[in-house]
């Protein structure tokens, strides 16, 4: 018998302990079932004491091993075009297992853009806001790829059921990280019975490999963004997906576009060509991407995007944590993780689960990440940046902003 959390309940989660992660417990309620299958729960919960809301998902199990407990929940990470995975939870006596992640009250692509509408009043702002969603949606997959370079993160199953994203762009997250190749992982090669996406997504030709490349989440992101901007997806009904599926030249030959422009089609053609012809990286697919837009004079300004541009200057920043300060000259793009109790580290794309907050800087301006649920703004001066003589606390003790200097 499933023991399938009910609406109100009272539940303890408490973070599985793994790679030196801090304690994290939290008391939830469950507020709503969002969906239900036989192996799977997913529902909308509250944090009882804070009020913070939390998208709880859960799978059952009749033997361990078919919990992929090694896969999503370690998928941790910071980009503001990514789901924040706090970890998860084996509950052995229930035989279940909860990932906990932030709460995205918005839809998904395949539902905004098929059953509901854009924030859009005509064609040229639909559009824009398209190559809004869409560039946010390439960063997402660098942010990931690049994380670690010898063996990059692969998601395996982008789909527009995977992107989730308000009606006006400003929000878009890459959610569901089940079927994720995590870096210095020999899971994605020993599961020999798990999928490798979805039938109209995934690239044929690794369909039935043990392969986790890069190639294949860029296949599938050309796929998304076909869908994105047509409202079609590439591959649709029986007759196409079986010919899609024998990868032949027809699963890697782009559509027709009708309305859209020819130089971003193909773009969107190499994303999805054959992966001799296809673009090798994902920066590659932005770099592209964003001389187009700029051509066009469209480029969407994305104020949160953490941008590293070659030879911008460095700012001064500096900061202490309890009696300690510390310096750091910050480029864009550049992580200043707080750690509480350790050495002050610095990183670059940084892993940053096991810290409780971080620093960083967009353009200009510094900006900060609260990643741990004790820990708190005492003092901000304005919400849209960091300001000398802020300050936050965490467990009694007080991190205060001393200067900004460019």
């Amino acid at each position: 018998m499933r023991h399938y959390f009910k609406e109100g309940e009272l539940f303890t989660w408490v973070r599985d302990a793994g790679r030196g992660e801090k304690e994290l417990i939290i008391n939830l309620k469950m507020l709503r079932e969002i969906h239900l299958a036989s192996l799977k729960q997913g529902l909308v919960a509250q944090d009882i004491r804070t009020g913070k809301m939390y998208f709880a998902k859960v799978i059952f199990y009749d033997e361990l091993d078919q919990v992929y407990v090694e896969k999503e929940s370690k998928a941790q990470l910071f980009s503001p075009f990514i789901i924040r995975i706090y970890g998860g939870m084996l509950d052995s006596d229930n035989h279940r297992f909860i990932t906990l992640m932030e709460y995205i009250p918005w839809p998904d692509l395949s539902d905004l853009v098929r059953n509901r509408e854009l924030a859009a009043s005509g064609w040229n702002e639909k559009i824009q806001i398209c190559h809004k969603i869409a560039r946010k949606l390439l960063y997402g997959i660098l942010h990931y790829m690049e994380l670690y370079q010898e063996d990059p993160m692969i998601h395996r199953d982008l789909k527009p059921e995977n992107v989730m994203a308000s009606p006006d762009g400003s929000v878009v997250k890459i959610i569901d990280f089940d079927w994720v190749h995590m870096h210095a992982s020999n899971v994605t090669i020993t599961r020999k019975i798990a999928q490798k996406g979805t039938p109209g997504y995934a690239d044929p030709r690794y369909w039935n490999s043990h392969i986790a490349s890069p190639a294949m989440d860029i296949y599938s992101a050309g796929l998304v963004l076909y869908f994105l901007y047509t409202g079609h997806h590439h591959f649709y009904g029986t007759d196409e997906i079986n010919h899609y599926m024998v990868g032949d030249d027809y699963a890697y030959t782009c559509k027709e576009m009708p309305g859209i422009d020819e130089d971003l089609h193909k773009i969107i053609a190499r994303m999805i060509a054959r992966e001799e012809d296809r673009y090798g990286t994902i920066r590659e697919v932005i770099r592209d991407f964003e001389d187009y837009l700029t051509g066009k004079g469209s480029l969407p300004e994305i104020p949160e995007l953490l941008d590293d541009r070659p030879g911008q200057d460095v700012i001064r920043f500096s900061y202490r944590v309890g009696d300690i300060r510390y310096s750091p000259y910050v480029k864009n793009y550049r992580f200043v993780p707080i750690e509480y109790g350790r050495k002050q580290e610095r990183s670059q794309n940084g892993r940053l689960s096991a810290h409780i907050m971080s620093f960083y800087r967009t353009g200009s301006r510094m900006k900060a990440i609260l990643l741990h649920e004790d820990c708190h703004p005492v003092s901000v001066l304005r919400p849209d940046r960091v300001s000398e003589g802020d300050t936050y606390s965490y467990a009694g003790t007080t991190i205060e902003v001393l200067r900004i200097r460019g």
